[in-house]
């Protein structure tokens, strides 16, 4: 489970949320409401080999998680793990 979420990042709708030194795993998406509002969601964990973090960006309003929600979680996984 953890390569596949892993492969996400690397080549996936998950890009944004690389950080150089760190493996992150995670998963992006982007459900809509009953209104049609858009939500942008990302959820993962840092380091991927042997995690200590664990991750969830809900961006109410949000095109898409790939697109928004994804470089939130990276700058808050780089702020809370050191390479």
């Amino acid at each position: 489970m953890t390569a596949m979420v892993e492969q996400v990042i690397e080549r996936g709708t998950g890009k944004k949320a690389q950080i150089r030194g760190i493996r992150v795993a995670g998963k992006t998406g982007s459900p809509q409401e009953d209104s049609g509002q858009t939500n942008a969601i990302f959820i993962g964990f840092a380091p991927a080999e042997k995690p200590r973090l664990a991750i969830a960006v809900v961006v109410d309003g949000g095109k898409t998680g790939g697109s928004v929600a994804a470089p939130l979680a990276a700058e808050m996984i780089r702020a809370a793990v050191k390479p």
